[in-house]
This record gives C-alpha cells, structure tokens and sequence, in this order.
C-alpha cells in the first residue's frame, strides 16, 4: 500500500537532531507539567500501538522469508530514511503509527520474478495465517502484560468488593452540601441500618427531592447528616434500574483482592478473555439492526430519547474521543488507564480479525479458503483479488461512514465521564 502523503516535499533534517530536541522538551515539560505529559503519553498510546501492531508484521515477514521492502515510523513525506539490505528503514513527518510493505500481498500486484518465491502471496498457509494474523497477537499481548501488571500492583479489581465507607464524595452534590466526607463510614439511612453498599439503593428509590437523615460514623462518632436528594444523572440512560432513585453524590470505597504473581499469570488470560467476549458482543450489538437503528437516532435525534442515550454510551470513539477518554482516565488514576489501553488493544486486536478485507483478517480468510480449496481440488487455487474489490470498497465505505459520524459526535456530543 502507498503512503499517499509521501510526494510532499518538507526540508531533510537529520534525526540526532530530532532525537535531541524531543529529549530536551520531554525533559523540560516533566519538570514544568507532569500532568500534562502524562495525559499525552496516554494519547500517544493509540500511535505506539499501531508502530507495533507493524513491527509484529514486519518481524515475523522477515522470519518467514518474506521480503520487506520499506519499514517507516510515520506516515507522510520523508524526514529521513536508510537502506539496509533490501529494507528502506525511515522516519516520516506524521508520527503517528507506522507502516511495513511486504511484496506480493494480492495476486494484483506486479512482483519480479526473482522475488517472486519471497512474496506473500507465494508462501504456504502457516507463514502467511503467522504475518496476517501478528498485529492482532501483538495487541492480545499488550492486553496481557497490562492486565498482570494490574492484578500484581494494584489487585483483582473485578472481584472487588464495595464496602460502607464513602471514598468519592461529588464536589457540590447533595451529600457534600450536607457535610458528608470522603472516610466516613456509612451506618444508616433514616434509621435503617446499612450493612452493605447494596443496602443503599433501595433506600432511596421513590425519594427523589426528599431530604433523608445519613448516619455516618467520623472519627468514632456518629452523626445525622440531613441529604436532599437530586435526580440520578443516568436515570435516562438506565430508567429502569435509576428511575425515581434519590442521588446522593457519593460512592464507596472497594476492597480489592491482592493478587501474587503465580495468580496472576492464571488471571491475566482469563480477564482478558472475558474482555474479548464483551469487546465482541459489543461489536455485534453495534452492527446488529437494532445497533445500527439506534446509531442512526443518535446522528439524527436531539439525544433526549432514553435508548438515544444507551446507544450514545455504546457507540465507536474516534480519535477525539479517545483523547478525552485519556484525559479522565489519567484524571481517575493510573489503574483506568491502564484498563482502558486493556479495552483498546482487545477491542483493535478483534475488529482487525474481521475477515473481510482491507482488515488482516481478510488475509486470514483468503489464506484458509485457498488451503481449503486447493486441498479439494488437488491443485494450486489463488483467489483473484479484483473479483473481491467491490466488497472492499463497502467496508471502506462503512469504514469511512463509521469514522468520520463518530469524529462528529464526539465533537458535538461527547461522552460522559465513564471513569
């Protein structure tokens, strides 16, 4: 595939002096706004991911016999570029993500016949399921690490548990106005003895704008709290579990499991396996009739409706949205954001396995029909690609439908803070 923005011209400078100068503004804005660069770390996460996700191609290519012909970080006109071998390695002026080419991905392309035994197209099943399907392992591994590093340093948050102890407290929410504080431990509400965080909801359904009497125990002594109640900010997106629920503002702490090391190399896989299953009922909801309807009434609504409002959770993040996402999550901790790289990698690493192309699941789907094929016919088959250019040009379509309504939303209508 040919970078389309490489025939711009920009001035060659020599990366020493690019490498420096990116050290000495890391540097200087570590010392002057930790914040900030934290947050756009989390955002150069997305680019990091897609460098990867070709490096995993590009090594296993090579690996494979298969010849590489360029191998950039970056997209756009060249910055600087060198020749080994038969590989152009090189830096490109739009850092974000990179590319490999390797010869002879579709019977389309034009190959020497010198090179011809090294193009994929010419390769056995195995080597070619190996490089089609390495971006997508290289993001189920980032998966992993991130998951272990989370179970080992923090705990097991999905088997944490809420306890009666208030940990959040919403800055000018019913229960700040009240004198309610973060640590305070919560005894009972109007009398009725709250025993678990679950204890509380029933309490307050049916109270909405009532002023109900917490009991919380502070410094080891107790005390009456009068709460008046507002409406729970999501009782549109969930009316059925928040309709008539008084809002308080507050939510507890968790006690969450420590987690070895032992433990957590049986856990890490199994946590991620259960977010590959959400990742992809997920997806399947999203292009699912009722999905697209709900899509569709999100683009075209004013987003009052109570299912606009769910689709609204539910739907693709662009970019833009994904940079808001790093902001929050890096706002919530260290922990979110590494579960929402978690959600990323696993989500990214699935849709790529769509085997359809220009996705390398494609690739993977044209590979096993060959074999298949072949093995029946007992001779070669190779799927002519231009037969299959009208199906690449929807899911184009779509992608572009998908990336460019998603862009728009997130512009006009951005998701509330999930974290």
């Amino acid at each position: 595939m040919k970078d389309p923005l490489e025939q711009v011209e920009v001035p060659v400078i020599r990366p020493r002096y690019w490498i420096l100068t990116f050290i000495a503004v890391l540097v200087i804005a570590l010392v002057l706004f930790p914040r900030a660069v934290a947050i756009v770390g989390v955002i150069l996460a997305l680019p990091f991911m897609i460098f990867l996700h070709e490096l995993a191609h590009f090594v296993t290519a090579k690996r494979t016999g298969m010849k590489v012909t360029e191998f950039f970080v970056g997209f756009g006109p060249r910055l600087w570029s060198v020749q080994r071998g038969e590989t152009e390695y090189g830096l490109k002026a739009i850092p974000l993500g990179g590319y490999c080419k390797i010869i002879g991905m579709t019977n389309l392309e034009e190959v020497p016949p010198a090179d011809e035994p090294r193009a994929y197209r010419s390769k056995t099943f195995v080597p070619k399921v190996v490089v089609a399907s390495a971006g997508s392992l290289m993001h189920f591994a980032l998966a992993l690490v991130l998951m272990f590093a989370v179970l080992v340093v923090a705990g097991d948050y999905a088997d944490a548990k809420q306890t009666t102890t208030i940990d959040v407290v919403e800055s000018g929410g019913p229960a700040a106005e009240a004198g309610v504080r973060p640590g305070d431990h919560l005894v009972a509400v109007d009398g009725t003895p709250i025993e678990n965080w679950d204890d509380l909801r029933p309490q307050l359904r049916g109270h909405v704008g009532d002023t109900m009497t917490f009991t919380v125990e502070r410094d080891g002594e107790q005390r009456d709290l009068p709460v008046v109640l507002g409406v729970h900010p999501q009782a549109k997106q969930f009316p059925e579990e928040l309709k008539g629920v008084g809002y308080a503002g507050i939510a507890p702490t968790l006690d969450i499991p420590s987690v070895g090391i032992g433990s957590a190399l049986v856990d890490s896989p199994r946590e991620v396996w259960d977010v590959g299953g959400a990742s992809l009922g997920a997806l399947g909801d999203r292009f699912s009739p009722s999905g697209i309807s709900d899509y569709w009434k999100v683009l075209t609504n004013d987003g009052k409706e109570a299912d606009q409002e769910q689709a609204d959770s539910e739907r693709f993040v662009s970019v833009v949205g994904f940079g808001r996402l790093a902001v929050q999550a890096t706002e919530s901790g260290w922990v979110q954001v590494a579960y929402l790289l978690i959600l990323l990698n696993v989500f990214v690493g699935l849709f790529n396995l769509v085997p359809l192309l220009p996705f390398d699941g494609g690739h993977i789907a044209i590979a096993t029909y060959e074999k298949v094929a072949s093995a029946i016919r007992r001779r070669p088959v190779q799927v002519d690609v231009a037969k299959l250019l009208p199906i690449t040009a929807v899911v184009m379509a779509v992608l572009a439908f998908v990336f460019l309504s998603s862009l728009f939303l997130d512009i006009t209508r951005p998701i509330e803070n999930p974290f």
